[in-house]
């Protein structure tokens, strides 16, 4: 299942490319050498693709302002300070409340401003804390909160979208990883995935047109891999 909009492949390059996580597997497995399934079980090899793979969500969701958001709503319960998040939230991107049939934001604030509210009334302001969102003034009714969030990276399994190297920064993240404990030369893998960050920044919405020009965003994958395409 594809969660990227459809105007996606066009304007990153090229149509997207679709890898499951066994397919990973096998590319690290390829890459890395690393053939013998006694020494390097799969599970071993999916917890390291899954740690990377996290790492590269998190970076779109930076580049990208929140690529990755999802919107939900929750209702107030009267008396009750905080209001709990939807479920699988990770970063809360802005918070909302009903207002006839619109939406009007809702402020966040620190714990040094939350002394300034009223006791009860109608919640204007929140702050993160571990059991949701604390909300100032506590309600006197029941409201409806809209939350837009970035959920938590979902787990690699079925076969999902990659675009313009994207599968690259979490093939030789995992690569990284794996060779932590010995001693093999690990240059050349950084090296790559340095170059699959700076890949996924040049194409990020986020990047600012007074920043320099990034390397192009197809062109740069052309020399290294071309060459061998039998792991695809």
């Amino acid at each position: 299942m594809s969660f990227l909009p459809a105007f996606l492949p066009a304007d990153l390059g090229g149509d997207p490319l679709q890898k499951s996580l066994a397919d990973i597997i096998s590319i690290v497995r390829f890459r890395g050498d690393m053939r013998s399934s006694i020494r390097f079980p799969d599970a071993n090899l999916t917890t390291e693709i899954q740690a990377s793979w996290a790492e590269l969500y998190q970076l779109i969701a930076q580049t990208n302002q929140g690529y990755w958001d999802t919107s939900g709503t929750i209702d107030t319960t009267p008396a009750i300070g905080f209001a709990p998040t939807p479920n699988g939230t990770w970063v809360i991107r802005k918070v909302s409340r009903l207002n006839g049939t619109l939406y009007d934001p809702m402020d966040q604030v620190g714990v040094d401003e939350i002394d300034s509210f009223a006791a009860t009334g109608k919640p204007l302001c929140f702050r993160p804390t571990e059991r949701g969102i604390d909300l100032y003034p506590t309600p006197d009714a029941i409201y409806t909160l809209r939350f837009v969030y970035t959920p938590v990276a979902p787990q690699l399994d079925e076969a999902r979208e990659f675009f313009n190297g994207w599968e690259e920064f979490v093939i030789f993240g995992a690569l990284i990883r794996l060779a932590a404990n010995s001693e093999r030369n690990i240059t050349d893998w950084e090296r790559q995935l340095e170059k699959a960050r700076v890949v996924i920044t040049g194409g990020a919405a986020q990047r600012k047109s007074q920043e320099p020009d990034y390397v192009p965003i197809r062109e740069i994958w052309r020399d290294e891999f071309d060459r061998d395409q039998r792991w695809r």
